[in-house]
């Protein structure tokens, strides 16, 4: 192999090896990340759009901003996108940091600007960042605006509600993994027990399974804590008699997950306990049963707040019934804005009562489709079930 051969040999293997450590999480195909591209062109005709990738921060693992992640798959710091959408057709642009092979030692092997990049992105131009104020300067000439995230953000918002075929794969993905962890916790769950200890035990089937991290911090809150809805210290030792919120979400693929059971410590709901659980149950049925296009969060919330309202515990459940999932797990977009198929909500009706030390929550993720939903977390939650799961603890 003579000199040339061997540098060109070089060259493929360099861009391997990025290649594979740039998408060792699961990403969607290039094609998706440019159509996002081409529909915000749309929505933005005439105006020339900046986004930028978040920042790196020593020691800390590294997430990147959420929209710059939807429009480019790219999950380096330093880049910058420009979108030209004054331009017919569209131009775009990705600048992304020239490589400091002395750095790499500490943070492993980059990926630079030219042709390599632009194969391992789907950009035609990857640029040096150094670049991007002069081209920057150019495509704004004809521009009647150049925006930033704040001015675009309503627009982003809009197209990540909707999700597509490929997203809704993620999400499954994130789902299972979630509710093998379910499971898991579940196995742990017995009086004596940390509640550290289900948290360690779920978390490990997050990472087992492929998953990226929590989607957020997970939640075991036991009886006190079962009544405070975002309570994730997880220090209490559970006791005989309590219930126990298992509030969790993997994140796979940037995308996340949120699943929520509660189970006797026990082993078996008390008749209290039943009691309570069986109302969430039954408001959370009634909550999907509106779910379908057409249909506002807010009529979904009203048909199970209603239901509790009519069992005389209105005054107990005390948050919305259903959110967005996607990239983050109260993901972006208007509330008001009616469902339209491929959505994807949760459904999370609770009761809280202080004063008994008595917290039950029921939490899914749906799939708004053309003519309802499918349920995406199919995961036992009728009494004789959770009771079940419980007493087969290890």
């Amino acid at each position: 192999m003579n000199g040339t051969s061997r540098a060109a040999f070089a060259r493929v293997c360099l861009l391997f090896l990025t290649a594979v450590s740039l998408f060792a999480i699961e990403k969607e195909p290039l094609t998706e990340y440019r159509a996002r591209r081409e529909r915000l062109a749309e929505r933005i005709k005439g105006n020339v759009l900046v986004l930028r990738a978040a920042p790196d921060q020593e020691l800390t693992e590294y997430q990147q901003e959420r929209n710059f992640y939807y429009l480019t798959g790219f999950d380096q710091p330093g880049a910058i996108l420009l979108l030209d959408a004054v331009s017919e057709p569209m131009q775009e642009f990705l600048f992304i940091p020239e490589r400091k092979p002395a750095e790499e030692r500490w943070t492993g092997e980059k990926l630079g600007p030219g042709p390599d990049a632009a194969r391992v992105t789907g950009f035609a131009k990857v640029l040096p960042v150094s670049e991007f104020d002069a081209t920057l300067r150019k495509v704004s000439e004809r521009a009647k605006a150049t925006y930033g995230l704040k001015e675009a953000e309503s627009d982003i918002a809009y197209l990540r509600q909707t999700k597509s075929r490929t997203e809704i794969a993620l999400l499954e993905k994130a789902i299972q993994i979630t509710m093998k962890a379910q499971q898991a916790a579940a196995r742990e769950i017995a009086p004596g027990a940390w509640e550290y200890e289900v948290e360690a035990a779920l978390e490990f089937e997050f990472r087992h399974n492929g998953a990226e991290r929590p989607a957020f911090p997970s939640i075991v809150g036991s009886g006190p804590f079962s009544t405070i809805l975002h309570y994730n210290e997880n220090t209490r030792r559970m006791e005989s008699g309590d219930t126990v919120v298992v509030d969790i979400g993997a994140e796979y693929g940037g995308y996340a997950a949120d699943v929520t059971r509660t189970y006797p410590v026990s082993g078996k709901f008390s008749p209290r306990q039943r009691e309570i659980y069986q109302i969430v149950l039954d408001a959370q049925k009634a909550a999907m049963a509106k779910v379908k296009p057409g249909v506002t969060i807010s009529e979904i919330h009203q048909a199970s707040k209603s239901y509790i309202e009519s069992k005389g515990y209105g005054k107990y459940f005390i948050h919305g019934t259903s959110h967005h999932i996607g990239l983050e797990v109260h993901d972006v977009g208007a509330t008001t804005r009616p469902l339209e198929a491929n959505m994807v909500i949760t459904v999370e009706p609770g009761i809280y009562i202080p004063e008994e030390k008595l917290g039950v929550r029921i939490e899914d993720d749906v799939l708004v489709t053309s003519t309802g939903y499918r349920l995406l977390s199919t995961f036992p939650k009728e009494i004789d079930e959770i009771d079940a799961l419980v007493q087969k603890r290890k």
